[in-house]
């Protein structure tokens, strides 16, 4: 399969590009620091992108670029809209001419703070923060040019080689650095939804071979504080005296998300295997030089 992949070279899209290499497909990664192409390619660079679409005629594109952050877009509100919904036409708009089916990374920021919990994909999308608001547009501009497309509304994806600004690598840094209290962004109360990378690119990877028009959430169905996701990785880390405090509620951010992982909530045949104590089981071993999956 000819496969491009926008942020590539990201968290999530460096093990999907990884696995979808590994049995065989052709891929193009679309990235700022793509190393496939003559030049790093913004997805806000029409011309850039248009010339990657040109040169790959991809039969399927996987749209994973974004800035993928609450508080960055909230401080950066016009990359955030450059970035998340000029980007997400411009290549919605583009794969439309070279009829190239789209597979959608969307958030469940698009939710907001839902009323029903767990949260199934019928939930009206009420954002509260910049970021979920500019993945809403993204996601209508998406299903506009491609009625075919396949959006995922992810959760907190996690594992290794996630290095950006993140809870459980600042938590796993925080708590390398020693000391016995920890300063935490956030009130600890947050709940979130944790799934690990290896499942979601799993979905990424069946959306791929099996056409499955929709919206789907990819969460693992089970919900932790950060207060109680902290403590976790301090027992598992060997420091259960480690204290933490919290700086209080971030700009645009929501109490809760929890993942309905029922049908026909999630991608038909797709089961999140890994635990939340497996899989930070798995983040702290590759640390240590271990397994990077």
């Amino acid at each position: 399969m000819d496969i491009l992949v926008t942020g590539g070279s990201g968290f999530i899209g460096g093990h999907l590009v990884e696995t979808l290499r590994a049995r065989g497909d052709t891929v193009v990664n679309a990235d700022l620091a793509a190393p496939e192409v003559s030049e790093r390619v913004d997805i806000t660079d029409e011309r850039a992108l248009s010339r990657v679409f040109g040169q790959s005629r991809p039969s399927v594109v996987v749209h994973l670029a974004a800035l993928a952050s609450v508080p960055e877009c909230e401080r950066h509100p016009d990359a955030c809209f450059s970035q998340n919904v000029r980007g997400t036409w411009l290549l919605s708009r583009l794969a439309n001419e070279h009829r190239t089916r789209i597979v959608f990374a969307s958030t469940a920021a698009v939710y907001g703070s839902p009323k029903e919990l767990p949260t199934p994909t019928t939930e009206p999308v009420r954002p509260t923060s910049l970021y979920g608001h500019s993945k809403a547009i993204g996601e209508a501009i998406v299903r506009g040019f491609d009625p075919e497309a396949t959006v995922f509304r992810l959760f907190n994806v996690y594992g290794p080689r996630c290095d950006r600004t993140y809870v459980i690598p600042d938590t796993i840094r925080k708590l390398r650095e020693g000391g016995a209290s920890i300063r935490m962004q956030g009130t600890g109360r947050e709940s979130r939804d944790f799934v690990y990378v290896s499942d979601v690119v799993e979905a990424f990877v069946r959306a791929l071979d099996e056409r499955h028009p929709g919206t789907f959430n990819l969460g693992r169905g089970e919900t932790v504080t950060i207060q109680a996701l902290a403590s976790k990785i301090a027992n598992l880390m060997g420091r259960p005296e480690a204290e933490f405090s919290f700086e209080g509620p971030r700009i645009g951010d929501f109490s809760i998300n929890w993942a309905d992982t029922s049908p026909p909530n999630v991608l038909p045949g797709w089961v999140p295997r890994v635990g939340l104590s497996s899989g930070l089981e798995l983040v702290l071993a590759a640390e240590r030089g271990g397994t990077t999956r």
